[in-house]
């Protein structure tokens, strides 16, 4: 990387770049580090009641009066215990083995803006990188190069795919640089997509798998609509060999369309909810009162 570094600007990039390089990192591992600190979201006795007013039971995903069975405590609607931190965790996405730290309702934003502005870094990162290599073919004065050909004897210019190789083999750390990007580069954009896509479809990737757990009791035509004693409906299960003993009146639930995603607000509300969430562990306001 010493040797690259000289190499911007050059022909292909200005000198400018160097602020767009700058700030791109800064703003990474800011999120990054933003994101490794907050509290995700923990749920505590002092919070629990605020958390639960959060998010209501859909009484599928969620079920009303659940306790957690290693803290507790009431089980917030939306959280999981993590078995990691030992503690349930607001909205919980999943626990990040980068982060060590849960992605949980406080710092899914931060950590959002980490994959994103990753992204930014592997992207832009590649472009730059592409452009020093081939700056090196012109200072090394491979592009103008000839080299015998083997089997005519005869001289050939030096072809672009064999320049890059021998620049790659010439210099370790551009060729693990090379690697890293190539590596990182579609994962990290692919994994970002998928956050963005679960955001705005309204769920987490803890949640992910409970829809899936939906989608193959619809499948196995045992999820029902049961209308209660009071009038209400909920959701229910039954086993199809217990079907002909229940009497009670229901109706089959054929399709994943039927079922509605209460926590579902629409993509951009979705994303703006993530971006700016309520603080259920911040106090509320005291506010005074004049006789």
């Amino acid at each position: 990387m010493v040797e690259a570094a000289p190499l911007i600007p050059n022909r292909y990039v200005h000198g400018w770049q160097w602020i767009t390089i700058i700030l791109t990192l800064a703003v990474n591992m800011g999120t990054y580090a933003v994101a490794c600190w907050v509290d995700p979201g923990f749920v505590d006795a002092a919070n629990v009641g605020r958390a639960c007013e959060l998010f209501r039971p859909d009484g599928l995903l969620y079920l009303p009066d659940a306790v957690c069975r290693t803290c507790h405590l009431r089980k917030p609607a939306r959280s999981k215990h993590c078995s990691a931190c030992g503690r349930c965790v607001q909205m919980m996405d999943h626990h990040c083995m980068w982060l060590n730290s849960c992605i949980g309702l406080n710092n899914a934003r931060w950590f959002l803006g980490f994959l994103v502005s990753f992204s930014a870094v592997c992207i832009y990162g590649s472009y730059i990188f592409a452009t020093v290599l081939l700056e090196l073919r012109h200072t090394r004065g491979l592009v103008l190069a000839m080299v015998r050909d083997e089997e005519t004897g005869r001289l050939v210019p030096l072809s672009f795919k064999t320049s890059i190789l021998y620049l790659l083999d010439e210099n370790v750390l551009l060729a693990v640089l090379f690697v890293l990007l190539l590596i990182l580069t579609p994962a990290i954009v692919i994994f970002s997509a998928y956050q963005l896509r679960i955001v705005s479809l309204g769920y987490t990737s803890n949640e992910e798998t409970k829809w899936l757990n939906v989608a193959d009791d619809i499948k196995d035509e045992v999820l029902f609509v049961v209308e209660r004693d009071d009038g209400k409906t909920e959701y229910a299960v039954i086993e199809k060999e217990d079907q002909p003993a229940d009497h009670r009146r229901k109706q089959l639930v054929a399709d994943l369309a039927q079922v509605e995603n209460r926590y579902h607000r629409g993509a951009w509300s979705n994303l703006r909810f993530l971006m700016a969430p309520p603080v259920a562990n911040r106090p509320p306001k005291k506010t005074h009162h004049t006789n």
